[in-house]
């Protein structure tokens, strides 16, 4: 009984649990009222094209990229130096706001999970510097990458 009152108290805090083992995929989101989505980065590893990267940004198709390989590590690398893996489940806003920023982070190894979403509040600052941080990343791989390495560009959902 203690064991599953335990596990249940986790669960509520948020992620908690460390990554391990092969990283499968890292997305993040955020839309607004006026621009859906607002950024859009999902990292992932498929077997009909390897490691690649979607991304849109201020209402644009979603344009799909392969990307180097060691872009996983250097994700991982960002999501444990910043301890993403300690964010809760969400965060709320100090007062009531019907306009704002939505925002949702997602990513999941071969051990350990995480799902982050939160309407107007931000988690602390090494946290929230964390998520920058990564999606900074995800803007450079963009920008360094050509024509071939584009993959596919697709209509919003």
């Amino acid at each position: 009984m203690k064991y599953i009152c335990l596990i249940m108290l986790l669960s509520l805090l948020g992620c908690a649990q460390k990554p391990e083992g092969e990283f499968k995929y890292y997305e993040y989101r955020s839309t607004t009222m006026r621009e859906y989505p607002r950024e859009y980065y999902r990292l992932e590893r498929t077997p009909e094209n390897g490691l690649t990267l979607s991304w849109a940004q201020h209402n644009s198709p979603v344009t799909v990229i392969r990307v180097p390989e060691e872009a996983a590590e250097k994700l991982t690398s960002i999501i444990l130096n910043h301890r993403l893996y300690t964010l809760k489940h969400g965060y709320t806003p100090p007062f009531d706001v019907r306009d704002g920023i939505m925002w949702h982070v997602y990513f999941c190894f071969e051990k350990g999970d995480c799902s982050c979403s939160s309407d107007n509040a931000w988690p602390p600052a090494l946290l929230r510097n964390g998520i920058e941080k990564a999606n900074a990343y995800f803007c450079e791989l963009i920008s360094a990458s050509a024509e071939e390495d584009i993959l596919e560009v697709k209509a919003r959902d």
